[in-house]
């Protein structure tokens, strides 16, 4: 008996420390093309939310979106002052310009050094950019961002337990073709076959799409869900500019209701869902419901994704919640073992 009490009591321990990915224990036995992310457009352009001196698309930056969930970021390249630099723009470098993509890589490396339980994703974006494919693939090797990263396209993709244990936990996207085929060791993915973006963004008023349909090979949904719209700056007229405004809608039910939409109209899951000023709303709470896990509010009467196996009774936790609770039959387990142990304690 007290063997067996020992065994239980270490065993609760274990169960207290269970490892966790991307916040969560139960998505570190899901396959990486099985998990909803948030995801955030042009993640570089930051400005100041209460005095903005230009326009953006986030009012935080990158390392504070990763400590807030954000598991996708989306690097919009462009040449910089010279063919050997890459600069990060929205929606041009006279707009908005965020830096040199080796500072940015720099940032998500040392994220990445800290924090070694979370798989982040990078979205390289321009399609015919003229950034020079050389100077990207410069930029990923001396930042060090490098030895993160995935190597080549899977035939099916790993949990993310497995890329934790392999220390493969930066995907890397390419957009533009060239971009993908530079890199000699193959950690540009590109879009082309992987990646199904959905039509996006949209205007205000319009109506939330799902297209194309023209699904082939891709195994990764891609959901652009932000609104633009076409304004002045600096002389010039754009058609892309952000749109802050009636976020508490766009990145609240309208959200859940888009992500909701598409996953029934494709066959595959939708893995990224791409928005300006995260922290706008509450993107938690839908996100947490795609992955079928625990939120707060949570009940038996809520609807559960059936992709994945959901216990209703699950307890209510936090995304950062690291421990898990123990069922009443440990708890009763646990309690004779206490009592047993004080009756050995009296009798002596």
């Amino acid at each position: 008996m007290l063997a067996l009490c020992l065994v239980l009591q270490m065993s609760a321990g274990v169960r207290a420390a269970a490892k966790v990915c991307n916040q969560h224990e139960e998505l570190c036995s899901r396959a990486y093309n099985d998990v909803t992310s948030i995801s955030t457009h042009a993640s570089f352009a930051v400005t100041n939310q209460t005095k903005p001196t230009k326009p953006g698309t986030q009012f935080k930056g990158i390392n504070d979106q990763l400590n807030d969930g954000v598991r996708g970021l989306h690097f919009n390249i462009m040449q910089g002052s010279s063919a050997s630099e890459v600069s990060l723009c929205y929606p041009d470098c006279t707009v908005n310009n965020g830096g040199t993509l080796l500072d940015s890589l720099k940032v998500v490396k040392a994220w990445l050094d800290a924090n070694k339980n979370d798989v982040v994703t990078i979205f390289l974006e321009g399609v015919d950019t003229n950034a020079s494919p050389a100077a990207v693939v410069k930029a990923f090797t001396d930042s060090g961002a490098d030895k993160y990263a995935l190597m080549g396209k899977p035939e099916s993709w790993s949990t993310l337990e497995t890329m934790i244990d392999d220390g493969t936990t930066l995907v890397v996207f390419a957009e533009d073709p060239n971009i993908a085929a530079a890199n000699s060791k193959g950690y540009f993915i590109s879009y082309k076959g992987t990646v199904l973006k959905l039509e996006g963004p949209f205007k205000y008023g319009e109506e939330w799409t799902c297209g194309p349909w023209d699904r082939s090979t891709e195994s990764i949904m891609l959901i652009p869900h932000y609104i633009v719209q076409t304004t002045t700056y600096g002389g010039a007229t754009y058609d892309n500019m952000p749109y802050p405004f009636n976020l508490g809608t766009t990145n609240g039910y309208q959200y859940e209701f888009h992500a909701v939409s598409c996953r029934g109209g494709q066959s595959i899951w939708v893995n990224f869902m791409e928005v300006d000023f995260y922290d706008q709303g509450d993107l938690k709470t839908p996100t947490l419901k795609m992955n079928a896990l625990p939120y707060e509010g949570d009940n038996k009467k809520n609807f559960y994704p059936e992709f994945f196996d959901a216990d209703p009774d699950a307890p209510i936790a936090s995304a950062s919640t690291h421990a898990v609770p123990l069922s009443t039959s440990w708890h009763v387990a646990l309690g004779a073992c206490l009592l047993l142990s004080l009756f050995n304690a009296l009798r002596i």
